[in-house]
């Protein structure tokens, strides 16, 4: 009951600050869940979770999408989710832990997420890209970000448009597992518990947009995700 209570928290503040802020949420979650659940179900509990987190983000506010960038970004992540499913259960749970970790880290304090979206300016490579990554590393959002800020899009237009592209990716993510025989029914109080933390979430960060400080936001997430991105990598050597 705890690990639920706990994640469920978790799940409706990122769900929360990715609604308001537009950034961190998925990443702020990842790097909490290693605590409560083995690593192994982390990726896919994770994409069940950002799945209802974005489509409902997506939903409360669809006008605001541009329609126009959706199909070569699910052609390419289509391509990119069948070569990762390929791989799915052969990179040892210990090792999953520090990448998660470092990527966690590289993502939050580094340009890598901006170097990235740079290079990925077409939407077939980037979706193809994301959604390879995010088989293994579970969060990889915030890679679009500078692609669709790259096509002038307005702040709001942005969030519901990647809220958009994220609920196709998360939805194949979680096809993916499905076929690879991931026992989803095991976790199915944690994951009910999270999604609708998740949509609550959506709901009132929408309203929270124009009123939280995005200054502000930021450095609460950066400092929580460090805190936990490091704890995973401190695990991972205590247990080589």
């Amino acid at each position: 009951m705890q690990a639920i209570a706990s994640l469920s928290v978790v799940s409706f503040l990122t769900s929360l600050a990715t609604a308001a802020l537009g950034v961190g949420g998925g990443l702020g979650l990842l790097s909490v869940m290693p605590a409560f659940l083995p690593i192994s179900a982390v990726v896919p509990v994770h994409g069940v979770t950002q799945l209802v987190s974005n489509a409902s983000r997506f939903m409360f506010d669809y006008r605001q999408a541009e329609w126009r960038l959706l199909p070569a970004y699910v052609a390419g992540a289509c391509a990119g989710g069948f070569l990762g499913y390929q791989f799915i259960g052969h990179v040892p749970d210990i090792y999953l832990t520090a990448v998660m970790g470092v990527f966690i880290l590289l993502c939050t304090w580094t340009d890598l997420v901006k170097k990235l979206g740079r290079v990925l300016t077409g939407f077939f490579p980037l979706g193809f890209i994301q959604t390879f990554l995010s088989l293994f590393v579970a969060s990889v959002g915030l890679i679009s970000q500078p692609v669709l800020i790259k096509r002038g899009l307005a702040k709001n237009r942005v969030i519901v448009t990647h809220a958009m592209q994220m609920s196709v990716l998360h939805a194949l993510k979680v096809f993916a597992f499905v076929v690879a025989g991931f026992p989803f029914i095991r976790y199915w109080q944690i994951m009910l518990a999270m999604t609708a933390a998740s949509a609550a979430g959506s709901y009132f960060g929408a309203y929270c947009r124009d009123t939280i400080p995005e200054r502000v936001g930021v450095v609460i997430l950066k400092s929580s995700i460090t805190f936990f991105a490091g704890k995973m990598i401190f695990d991972f050597l205590m247990r080589t």
